[in-house]
């Protein structure tokens, strides 16, 4: 079972045991420089992709304005470093753990409702998952770190309260 759980400590030393190789540091952060920089940016919310109680997974949920890059949208959150273990790829936990982000989101961030990220023009495995885990591509564009960035967006059911 695959879950989305907020970090803590006792999850360190398997990021600490992350690898992620050359070409995926081109598209994203290590989980260990996300966590770094969440202990000086209280917009970053740093969350765990575990299966079962492995972790299998990482990425950062933040609240800051630079989700303005991507949108327009007050209510948004942009999803940053997103990353599957390489010992847990091509086990569907990537479709599995987005399509946990609406749940995720309604009950820790109940104001959002998107979510936002960029992905890597170059980097058409990631996109081939967002897109069929329900983000769209707004036909936006802008320059990265590592090139041309496609901004994606989830559009978030309306709470009921």
């Amino acid at each position: 079972m695959i879950t989305l759980t907020k970090y803590e400590s006792q999850y360190r030393t398997a990021l600490e045991n992350y690898p992620l190789s050359e070409e995926h540091l081109t598209f994203t952060a290590h989980p260990l420089a996300l966590l770094n920089r969440s202990e000086n940016t209280p917009t970053y919310n740093p969350i765990v992709i575990l299966e079962e109680d492995k972790v299998a997974g990482f990425f950062v949920l933040c609240t800051g304005d630079d989700k303005f890059n991507y949108t327009e949208e007050q209510d948004s959150l942009l999803l940053r470093g997103y990353s599957v273990h390489p010992d847990f790829q091509g086990r569907g936990i990537a479709k599995k753990s987005i399509r946990l982000l609406p749940s995720y989101t309604a009950k820790h961030f109940p104001h959002v409702n998107q979510i936002v990220l960029g992905v890597n023009e170059a980097n058409k495995a990631a996109q081939s998952v967002y897109l069929q885990s329900g983000f769209i591509d707004e036909g936006k564009r802008f320059t990265g770190r590592s090139g041309v960035q496609i901004a994606m967006c989830l559009k978030l059911p309306i709470p009921v309260e």
